[in-house]
């Protein structure tokens, strides 16, 4: 038998075990000093990718987030898409538990998919940035699906884009709305001219007539709403752009 073989799966042998006690530096070394006696030897990469992923999961940054840049193992500015996928896939495939037979696998292959979640949208990646880059208020805009008639906030880089309904699933073209309707004075009440159809939104339960949508105190907290008479619902929701649009 190859003396470096032995070698190299005597010391993967104690990184697994390091790895078992979540010794993650010790772990590592192990595994660095393994694939160093025999290269082609299996194991060593996919314990080297667990520890890389949940050492930088360990290491929070500003305002306490998980550094998903890091976790994919890029850079911070990286605005490269393709690079980010191609990190993505590859540590994909050294810790998907079906292949990877080490402890935190799974919980390194979590932290991978969750980045991946956050860094492939562009409306989840532009406030995740701009949190980062410590920004107190985040620039956005309010719009509304033309088909199921729900409101949405976006940052103010997706207007004008095709978005995607989070109710309907239709795509629609982001046209901002110049403000909220206002409150009535001495009433709970919304209203505003949708087309030629005047609507009002009052704050309550359902009613005789059926349920009506309900709002939350002040211009930009509307919460989910129940279908009215004219077919009207309302939330207030992140969006989500159309992917590949």
């Amino acid at each position: 038998m190859n003396p470096n073989r032995a070698e190299a799966e005597r010391l993967l042998a104690i990184g697994e075990k390091l790895l078992q006690s979540r010794d993650l530096s010790g772990s590592r070394d192990f595994a660095v000093l393994a694939q160093e006696a025999e290269p082609l030897l299996d194991g060593s990469d996919q314990i080297l990718a667990i520890v890389d992923v949940i050492a930088a999961a360990e290491k929070p940054i500003q305002n306490n987030h998980l550094d998903w840049y890091a976790i994919l193992q890029v850079d911070r500015t990286c605005q490269d898409l393709d690079l980010i996928k191609k990190q993505y896939r590859r540590l994909g495939l050294l810790l998907h538990p079906d292949k990877n037979p080490f402890s935190l696998a799974d919980h390194a292959f979590k932290l991978v998919t969750d980045a991946w979640a956050v860094l492939s949208d562009p409306v989840q990646k532009a406030l995740y940035d701009r949190d980062l880059a410590g920004s107190v208020e985040t620039a956005s805009f309010w719009t509304a699906c033309p088909y199921c008639y729900f409101l949405f906030e976006y940052p103010v880089d997706c207007e004008g884009c095709c978005l995607r309904c989070q109710n309907c699933e239709r795509s629609f073209h982001g046209l901002s709305i110049p403000s909220l309707p206002p409150f009535v004075p001495g009433q709970e009440a919304y209203y505003c001219n949708w087309g030629c159809l005047p609507m009002g939104f009052v704050f309550g339960t359902s009613g005789s007539n059926g349920p009506e949508p309900v709002f939350e105190n002040g211009p930009k907290a509307v919460s989910n709403g129940a279908a009215s008479e004219l077919g009207f619902r309302s939330a207030r929701k992140r969006g989500r752009p159309r992917k590949g649009v």
